[in-house]
């Protein structure tokens, strides 16, 4: 009888602690959590020179990201997760291993007239006060690194979590435009391009011309490798990058080469990579169908371009200039040396103008009559000289130009040196 009293007690204990120990568990858990919340909601704000150096902490040392990160209070850190912070240190850290700067040593504070004058002023008037700080390295930078700070209603500099994603944003489209390129995948260049091309004249044809010129530009010509390409500018509305060494278009020389990325109005981004073609020689000379009649930069003698025009409609003689202007119908001809009578002259031929009634081309594809889209399709890049083509030809540059007509149509192109 007492052993059944007593396998009783030891059976109510047992039970009795099976209840207990989950409670216990929760208990301990939500300890823990309040704990670890009442030490983030406690953590003092701290000066924006304290901000600074927490923050130049993990650009010199990547381990010490999550430590940095929890000893900044909720309110300097404006909501921005642990992921989007480690993310734009890892940039930090990027643009500060740029052209062997070391690491970051000190900084300099810059006051509110002076980040304006950095950052503009539309995006003052978007983000609000902004201060900032300028960081010092082992060796002096080439181009100047900045960490910009938002300033609350309260006077306290904070991360602005906006400033933060945008810049984020921003870096990691250019990041994607050239690994497009890196893969030479036009169509994907085109995507990137397309927002920033909204004009009547960028067809889809256009622009997939322009991805196909950019792919070829960055497989024969560009020489960096993409680890080489410096950022010397970022900010939420703009991204530059520098690529070292570049070929020139005359394959004599390395240049380097400025890559924008613009953000719109749209939340897309605008692409500014613009490329010096090579010079197409074909366009120095006056075609007639599938006949090559001259070339600008030659030396003709009157009998021989007659024979190779035909008679002229008109031939305007200035023998003490040593200039005479050939007509014939919708081409004017000016050539310059020896000239005698209209009959009599010889010189090189200097400038090629031709328009409205004119059947003839330059090379085989530029006519009088063809639109914008047109001459893009052909030359990607001619809207970033205003529709001039410049060509090359040993000690020589010339320059074709394009009169349009209101509907955007050429009604006159001109080659002159």
């Amino acid at each position: 009888m007492k052993e059944h009293k007593f396998l009783n007690k030891a059976l109510a204990v047992i039970l009795s602690t099976l209840v207990v120990l989950p409670f216990a568990g929760c208990d301990l858990a939500q300890d823990i959590k309040s704990n670890v919340e009442d030490r983030i909601n406690h953590v003092q704000d701290v000066s924006e020179q304290e901000l600074t150096r927490l923050i130049i902490t993990t650009i010199n040392d990547s381990r010490e990201t999550a430590d940095v990160f929890s000893s900044i209070s909720e309110t300097q850190i404006d909501g921005l997760s642990y992921s989007y912070f480690s993310e734009y240190m890892s940039i930090l850290r990027e643009i500060s291993r740029q052209d062997s700067k070391g690491k970051v040593l000190s900084f300099r504070l810059m006051d509110e007239q002076e980040c304006v004058s950095i950052i503009g002023e539309d995006l003052t008037e978007e983000y609000g006060d902004i201060v900032g700080a300028e960081l010092l390295y082992e060796e002096e930078a080439q181009y100047p690194v900045y960490i910009f700070f938002k300033k609350n209603s309260d006077g306290v500099v904070c991360l602005s979590s906006e400033w933060v994603t945008a810049i984020i944003n921003i870096y990691n489209y250019a990041s994607h435009y050239f690994t497009m390129l890196s893969d030479e995948n036009a169509d994907g260049v085109m995507a990137l391009l397309e927002p920033g091309l909204t004009a009547d004249e960028y067809t889809e044809e256009v622009i997939y011309s322009r991805a196909e010129a950019l792919c070829e530009f960055y497989k024969m010509r560009v020489k960096s490798s993409s680890s080489d390409y410096e950022i010397t500018e970022i900010l939420p509305d703009e991204l530059i990058y520098r690529i070292p060494e570049t070929v020139s278009s005359d394959g004599s020389s390395f240049e380097e080469h400025i890559v924008i990325f613009e953000a719109l109005s749209s939340g897309n981004f605008s692409i500014i990579d613009e490329v010096t073609q090579a010079s197409d020689i074909n366009l120095l000379y006056l075609t007639y169908g599938e006949e090559r009649l001259f070339r600008v930069g030659g030396i003709y003698s009157s009998s021989v371009l007659y024979s190779l025009m035909g008679d002229p409609i008109s031939v305007s003689v200035y023998p003490d200039t040593g200039m005479a202007i050939v007509k014939y119908k919708g081409v004017n001809i000016r050539v310059e040396g020896t000239v005698e009578s209209e009959d009599e002259w010889q010189g090189t031929v200097t400038s090629i103008r031709f328009y409205s009634t004119s059947s003839n081309m330059l090379g085989y594809n530029l006519y009088v009559g063809m639109t914008k889209s047109q001459i893009l399709e052909l030359y990607p890049f001619a809207d970033i000289e205003d529709y001039v083509i410049s060509i090359t030809s040993g000690a020589h540059t010339y320059s074709i130009t394009f009169e349009f007509d209101e509907d955007n149509t050429v009604e006159e192109i001109k080659i002159t040196e």
